[in-house]
């Protein structure tokens, strides 16, 4: 791992961003993921990359509730 003065970390803090998604398809259950970034976040559909960098989508016919917290 290179170490890397702060103020480059600081700046490369502006252009990566994580999210965090929390999804309630069942008001018992809830998933948890981490995005690197979300193309569209609807009621009935969820799409983005994985912090895994792995493509992800979600459509349903009905709606479910969710929540979006910024990680980094």
């Amino acid at each position: 791992m290179r170490i890397v003065s702060w103020p480059v970390r600081w700046i490369a803090s502006f252009f990566l961003n994580e999210w965090e998604v929390t999804i309630w398809i069942d008001p018992q259950k809830k998933t948890f993921y981490n995005f690197k970034w979300l193309e569209k976040c609807e009621p009935k559909h969820l799409k983005g990359k994985l912090t895994s960098g792995e493509p992800f989508e979600m459509k349903t016919q009905e709606a479910f509730n969710y929540q979006i917290k910024k990680v980094k």
